[in-house]
């Protein structure tokens, strides 16, 4: 088969996201207040848009950040004209409107930065550095925003319904951001600077103990985030006591999670919910540690962003009128600009089979959140790595290096076209029976060679070999306690494709189309998305 022969399954699940991810933040916009974006969407009482304290900072931030990532990830060159209002009302907004804005802000001036180093961009992210750290108190070896009560501890005494009492929430972003810059621009001042937060973080917050163990609101309380961040610092330092430490945070988090990537936004707190937030901050922690710990992670991370991650977007038509059916919420023009508004967003509350108890507002941080957590995982699914290039997960993406089409979750399958790689580390799902793992190059069946019991190893590959890994699917399923509450879910290799009990306005896992052993094939021999091979900006 010639490479113009290949087919293609209709697998692009990560770019598809995000396009529709984009797609709503344009229907979010208030053009009549240049562009600036609705935080709030409502559903009930009534279906309306609504402007907040945080549409500046935090909207204007998460949805440059999300413009930067997605247009990476997708090729789509619409609404540059947008695009810039938003980066305008940033550029002018007071990121200390509300302390937590600061950390956004940040990381979306990273992100510019990272995209076009220029000295513009480098000036501005360095005299937002100077405000924030002019807005930090100084004690010994350590800086903050505010510091709890003297012997509070987040396991002894979490706060929940209010993240204001974390003081991880002003500056667990600032870390992360200003580790991803340092390891771009390196600078005395800001290691420091950023050294004496991390210090105060696992020191004296009061958000972990000495196991890496925390209770608390695990995004909008900063707590994850600032784990992302100090897990990050610690790695860029080569500092095994933290490394230690948020490899214990990073276990009791995923202890608490649905094993399809259901994280609570309160972590130990009865009956409670699911953010997007904290999924994509869960994510990024899964990434760090499998790229500088562990590999066996990826396969995580995989399942997060397959499931959960994926039925948190407002995708579903049907779903979505069944919510107006089930308000009796009357058909008119403006509620059906709302309703068309919802498409294509991320929840900010979900349970692990609905979206029922997110049905009263929708708010805007999870729309850029869901579009970082799918760029996030896109970027790692495959990397090189001295002279080795390494398959970590098998979704569908172009590279440099390779082409991955993936097969999951119609079939045990991913096929791999060179492009610049005598060397391919590709992983193998850990349920997958090693000895049903079949492999051929240009039709020619090749042993398998596994390497540290997670990848097969391929040697001595020329530009355009087709590289063809197979083996079973899985299906199963399996008990779980999720939140409290008993779930069957059913499994097709990383896949969930159904759950009981279901949701009864917003159900989610509704995959009977992922059932079929027919696998959909895309109509044009076209690649999608050929072009996008990376960028500049990586976290």
């Amino acid at each position: 088969m010639s490479l113009n022969e290949i087919q293609r399954p209709d697998t692009y699940i990560l770019q598809e996201t995000i396009a529709r991810g984009i797609e709503a933040i344009i229907s979010r916009l208030d053009y009549e207040k240049d562009c600036l974006p609705h935080f709030a969407l409502y559903i009930l009482p009534e279906p309306h848009l609504g402007h907040d304290i945080w549409d500046n900072g935090d909207m204007c931030a998460r949805y440059t950040d999300a413009f930067v990532l997605g247009r990476q990830v997708t090729g789509i060159t619409d609404y540059q004209r947008e695009e810039l209002a938003i980066n305008n009302i940033l550029y002018q907004c007071d990121p200390y409107q509300h302390p937590f804005m600061a950390t956004r802000v940040l990381i979306a001036f990273v992100d510019k930065y990272l995209q076009e180093p220029g000295e513009i961009n480098k000036k501005r992210l360095d005299n937002l550095i100077s405000i924030i750290k002019t807005n930090m108190t100084y004690e010994k070896d350590y800086a903050y925003y505010f510091k709890p009560p003297e012997g509070w501890s987040s396991l002894k005494e979490p706060v929940f319904g209010n993240f204001l009492p974390y003081p991880t929430y002003p500056i667990g972003g600032i870390i992360l951001a200003l580790t991803r810059y340092l390891e771009s621009v390196y600078s005395d001042e800001i290691d420091e600077f950023t050294g004496k937060l991390v210090k105060f973080v696992v020191d004296h917050s009061g958000i972990f103990n000495e196991d890496g163990h925390y209770f608390g609101h695990t995004h909008s309380g900063g707590v994850l985030t600032a784990a992302v961040g100090v897990t990050r610092w610690a790695f860029f330092k080569k500092d095994a006591r933290l490394i230690n430490m948020m490899k214990g945070a990073f276990e009791w988090t995923l202890k608490h999670c649905g094993s399809w990537g259901w994280v609570p936004d309160g972590l130990g707190e009865p009956n409670g919910s699911c953010e997007t937030c904290s999924i994509t901050d869960a994510l990024h922690f899964i990434l760090l540690m499998a790229k500088h710990n562990h590999p066996a992670y990826y396969e995580i991370a995989e399942r997060y962003a397959r499931n959960q991650l994926i039925e948190n977007q407002f995708n579903n038509s049907k779903n979505i009128d069944n919510i107006w059916k089930h308000y009796n919420i009357p058909n008119n023009s403006y509620n059906e600009k709302v309703k068309k508004a919802l498409y294509g967003n991320w929840a900010a509350w979900s349970k692990p089979n609905c979206l029922d108890n997110a049905l009263n507002m929708v708010e805007g941080c999870c729309l850029g959140a869901g579009i970082r957590g799918c760029f996030l995982v896109w970027d790692k699914i495959v990397e090189k790595k001295d002279d080795t290039v390494y398959v970590n997960m098998s979704f569908s993406r172009n590279s440099p290096w390779v082409e991955i089409i993936g097969y999951q979750p119609y079939e045990g399958r991913m096929d791999i076209i060179v492009h610049d790689a005598e060397k391919i580390m590709a992983r193998i799902p850990s349920w997958a029976d090693k000895k049903d793992v079949q492999i051929s190059i240009n039709n020619t069946a090749v042993d398998v060679n596994y390497e540290n019991e997670i990848y097969v190893k391929l040697t001595g590959l020329r530009k355009n070999d087709h590289v063809i890994i197979q083996y079973p699917l899985k299906c199963e399923i399996i008990p779980e306690t999720v939140n409290g509450a008993e779930y069957l879910a059913e499994w097709r290799g990383d896949t969930v494709v159904g759950i009981n009990p279901k949701g009864s306005i917003y159900p989610i896992f509704e995959r009977e189309h992922m059932k079929e052993n027919n696998t959909p094939i895309l109509i044009s021999n076209t690649q999608p998305y050929k072009s996008q091979v990376g960028g500049p900006v990586f976290w």
